[in-house]
């Protein structure tokens, strides 16, 4: 009876390290990897509003050329604004931010409302963006071949205690990647 424990216990544990063997290794043959994409505006001047659209492509990030032939997917993580320079301190205005594809469907739109830039110069402020706009720029990003989009910024109602002011603002939006190695 031992030596049928003794071969049956053998037997399980060969099939067990085998069976984990090809989990373990299967983890190996992909790579998951973050792409930062930062578009940046300036405004200046004694403007009351002013819209600023740029196009922006994940080929431009040296990160997606590396790996753009093994690319099984692509999702939106994060997007966020944040302030790299503001004259005068005091400078507000109402900021939305558009997200579209290359059809210039809008994937997301968001409103922050009234906003004093200075107040993220060194925290940014992290969209809240719902599920079904994540979703929808995911599915957008499913189709391996929608790689450019439209940023387009606005910003209205600018008060500022002088006329000559100037904001440098960013807006980051990060994906993640997952490829095959």
């Amino acid at each position: 009876m031992k030596k049928y424990l003794l071969k049956s216990f053998t037997v399980l544990i060969a099939l067990t390290l085998f069976s984990l063997n090809g989990c373990i290794l299967d983890s190996f043959n992909s790579f998951t990897q973050n792409i930062p994409i930062t578009e940046k505006f300036i405004i200046n001047n004694n403007l009351t509003s002013t819209t600023f659209t740029q196009e922006v492509s994940l080929d431009s990030s040296s990160i997606y050329q590396n790996y753009q032939d093994k690319i099984e997917s692509i999702k939106l993580l994060r997007a966020e604004y944040r302030t790299v320079s503001v004259t005068p301190s005091d400078l507000s205005g109402n900021i939305e931010f558009t997200l579209a594809g290359n059809n210039h469907n809008t994937l997301f739109y968001i409103s922050l409302g009234k906003l004093t830039p200075a107040n993220f110069q060194k925290t940014p402020l992290e969209f809240s963006l719902t599920g079904s706009q994540i979703e929808k720029v995911n599915s957008y990003l499913s189709m391996l071949s929608n790689k450019t989009f439209f940023v387009t910024i606005s910003v209205t109602n600018i008060q500022s205690s002088t006329p000559n002011y100037e904001l440098i603002g960013a807006v980051d939006v990060l994906f993640e990647m997952e490829t095959k190695l």
